[in-house]
């Protein structure tokens, strides 16, 4: 004789935890019933969802037994095209060649004199210069090529014995410095450039 098993009542779902997975079920099977079925299997489509998943074509195809149509590819226009050349850009200005430059000048007392670079926007140069005896009061500027004499745009100025730096020319011109001793002694001064211009001379 085979015993009985014996089962915990504490597993057993409760009536009321029965009555909800049923309730629970049966709302499933009814969305289903009205999202799914009925627009695959009959074609009707009460939510319009069968619509936007493409079963309800499907439906009305069983429904009214017709083979779906076989699509035929229309048949493309011929659309004549003219060639038309491309206007020919003018080939650009050749960048300035790289170069080094070094001068040694002499400023007696109250004396000025001005060193220029000829560089195009863009162009670039790295550069130094040096007094011997004591401070040269000095303008690093810049003049517009074509513009007036009195055009000009400064960027920097006061007085050192030593300086050096890159610099990037914003616009085609003459770049370069305007020295003046103020002292009493004669002061050599030395000026080293490297980068991308045209030439350096002393105006």
């Amino acid at each position: 004789m085979n015993n009985p098993i014996k089962v915990d009542p504490n597993l057993l779902p409760t009536l009321q935890e029965l009555y909800r997975a049923t309730v629970g079920a049966l709302i499933v099977a009814s969305i289903l019933l009205v999202t799914a079925v009925l627009p695959a299997e009959a074609g009707i489509d009460p939510t319009g969802i069968g619509g936007v998943l493409g079963l309800t074509a499907l439906g009305e195809l069983k429904r009214d037994g017709a083979a779906p149509p076989t699509a035929k590819a229309a048949p493309q226009p011929v659309v004549a095209t003219a060639t038309v050349a491309a206007p020919v850009a003018a080939p650009p200005a050749a960048a300035y060649a790289f170069r080094s430059d070094e001068m040694t000048l002499t400023l007696r007392p109250s004396e000025g004199l001005e060193v220029k670079a000829t560089m195009r926007a863009g162009d670039q140069m790295v550069y130094s210069w040096t007094a011997d005896k004591g401070e040269l009061f000095f303008d690093f500027h810049g003049d517009p090529k074509g513009a007036a004499a009195d055009v000009f745009t400064s960027y920097e100025k006061g007085s050192k014995s030593a300086a050096q730096g890159e610099f990037e020319a914003s616009f085609e011109g003459v770049h370069g410095w305007y020295w003046k001793n103020r002292t009493s002694e004669t002061i050599s001064l030395q000026l080293k450039t490297s980068g991308i211009y045209e030439k350096i001379a002393r105006k």
